[in-house]
């Protein structure tokens, strides 16, 4: 499974500059939320699909800090996994809460932020009310791998 939601030119031009980026997750963020508020959950899938690549390059730039590109990056996709569930692609879901906890993962090499990411990644874990405690401790284990699936239509 491959969820890419940012085509290709958008991904260059808006991570070409990190200033654009946070604007354009901001906007894609609450237009997400907008959707879901309105029950629109697969009209929303692509809005918060490019806010949370968004979230995950700015947490690789650490912009505009670490403290909150972090807690942006779970937000981002609790946001996703949420608007997946509500219209029932939980295997959707679930492969972002894989991918995403996997991602943090990574930066745990950085001691200086290590319990802030610790705190993240257990913040992906206990907010899945709808996730049976067995598979926990299975999915932390597993990596988020590419099979060439495009999840939904990218925004162009």
């Amino acid at each position: 499974m491959n969820l890419k939601f940012l085509c290709a030119n958008h991904r260059q031009w808006l991570m070409s500059d990190s200033r654009r980026a946070e604007q354009a997750w901001l906007e894609w963020s609450e237009r997400g939320g907008l959707l879901c508020e309105e029950r629109q959950y697969q009209q929303a899938v692509p809005f918060l699909g490019c806010a949370y690549e968004l979230a995950d390059f700015l947490l690789s730039e650490r912009a505009p800090g670490y403290a909150v590109a972090a807690t942006r990056f779970v937000d981002s996709a609790h946001k996703l996994m949420e608007a997946y569930r509500q219209y029932g692609a939980t295997g959707h879901a679930n492969y972002i809460l894989v991918g995403a906890s996997s991602r943090l993962a990574r930066e745990l090499a950085d001691r200086s932020h290590y319990q802030l990411t610790a705190d993240c990644i257990r913040t992906l874990y206990t907010a899945e009310a709808s996730l049976p405690e067995s598979w926990r401790g299975q999915l932390k284990g597993i990596s988020a791998s590419s099979d060439g699936d495009t999840a939904v239509p990218h925004l162009h």
